[in-house]
């Protein structure tokens, strides 16, 4: 319900306490910026008192930068063409043009030293002692654009940090000029940020078998990064331990081992897993998968194989059992691995939808080098997609296998 005032000796009261008790500075000047009122709060925001105010240069009473060194009131300086300030308040007493928190960037000198403050004036045209005047409000954000400024800074920091975490994942990814015998490699890892949940990898295991994984930890950002850098490095030490004793683990074996290392306890997450060695000669392949996408073959032919045993993810506990499923590679077949956050940009309208969007474009373009093929996939995703960012790590790794063997005897 609005005041009702009495009469105007009751209004004046009624405004004065406002004025005295608002935070905003309040001033009414002239056309040469000359005070002739203000509040209380504009005294404390520039550190004067009252009764060097009054009839003074809103430049000197201030102690704007320029005003103080050149020792000239406000027009008078030789900055005083370039004041946002000045013009502003001038078309407002000219053209009696309003304005509404113009914010404004200046040097006032405060106790005899500069502090550097940052403002927001809002101005009017009225009328005051039958004249034209400028009434204006300033309020001193000084505290929180520091603060802001102090946030971006430490936020630009952040994100350095980040963007030197994500350099550091992707060089836990496949070597680009990776070679191995009778194989051929193509891969593409896309983030939703910074660092992402998904790693992949292949290691040379011994002269004829690799080993190939990609996992997915469950979550986004950086405790999802830290975790999937911690499981590569695991993994990396167990490929380094298979290749110097000999002593080689199959892919069951190392879910097996995978479970029991990253228990749901200590790492309060899951991931899912693929996992395949491969034998380089002759094409055959062993795989167990832990929760994760389906691994794909893709024939040469277009012809397109869902590789469909899998186990429960790592970490669920409940007595996993795994298992595991041999295959084999022909010549100009490829064994594919991703997650599912590629296949969500192929499936807005439902998840099987999606799968089926994504294997149609991996038989279409089944006929494209494998870098042409991951390169084309990412495109249809992006298409799918529509101009939006991504909201889950994408990655996708195809392995070619190119030597042609005589079945008999295999």
């Amino acid at each position: 319900m609005p005041i009702e005032l009495d009469n105007l000796k009751e209004s004046n009261e009624f405004l004065n306490l406002i004025l005295e008790n608002i935070d905003s500075a309040i001033l009414i000047a002239d056309e040469n910026m000359r005070i002739h009122q203000f509040n209380k709060s504009f005294l404390s925001l520039f550190d004067r008192a009252a009764d060097r105010v009054l009839e003074s240069s809103f430049g000197l009473v201030s102690g704007c930068v320029n005003a103080v060194k050149e020792n000239k009131p406000c027009g008078g300086t030789s900055m005083c063409q370039f004041c946002v300030l000045r013009k502003t308040l001038l078309q407002t007493l000219v053209e009696d043009y309003p304005v509404d928190r113009k914010s404004l960037e200046r040097v006032f000198y405060i106790k005899g030293k500069p502090v550097l403050k940052y403002l927001e004036v809002t101005s009017r045209l009225i009328r005051f002692q039958g004249q034209k005047m400028i009434l204006v409000i300033i309020y001193d954000v000084s505290q929180i654009e520091e603060q802001k400024r102090k946030l971006e800074k430490q936020q630009q920091q952040i994100n350095h940090e980040l963007e030197t975490a994500g350099e550091i994942q992707k060089s836990l990814l496949p070597d680009r000029d990776l070679e191995i015998d009778n194989i051929m490699i193509a891969w593409r890892f896309e983030p939703s940020g910074h660092v992402g949940g998904d790693i992949f990898q292949i290691h040379k295991i011994n002269e004829e078998q690799i080993g190939i994984y990609m996992l997915d930890v469950c979550g986004h950002g950086v405790s999802a990064a830290l975790v999937a850098v911690t499981i590569s490095q695991y993994l990396m030490s167990l490929h380094n331990y298979m290749r110097l004793t000999g002593k080689l683990f199959s892919p069951e074996a190392v879910m097996i081992r995978l479970d029991k290392e990253f228990p749901m306890e200590r790492f309060d997450c899951f991931f899912s897993i693929a996992y395949t060695t491969l034998n380089i000669e002759t094409g055959r392949f062993v795989y167990s998968n832990a929760g994760h996408m389906p691994p794909l073959i893709l024939r040469s032919t277009g012809h397109l194989e869902i590789l469909e045993n899998h186990g429960t993810a790592i970490g669920i506990g409940f007595g996993a059992v795994f298992g595991q499923e041999e295959k084999r590679l022909n010549a100009g077949d490829r064994l594919i691995l991703y997650t599912d956050g590629l296949i969500e940009n192929f499936g807005t309208d439902g998840e099987r939808e999606g799968k089926d969007r994504f294997h149609a474009c991996m038989e279409n373009f089944h006929h494209l080098s494998s870098k042409d093929l991951v390169d084309r996939v990412f495109e249809d995703a992006d298409r799918q997609r529509g101009g939006s960012l991504p909201s889950d790590d994408m990655s996708l790794i195809a392995v070619e296998f190119t030597k042609k063997i005589d079945c008999e005897g295999i």
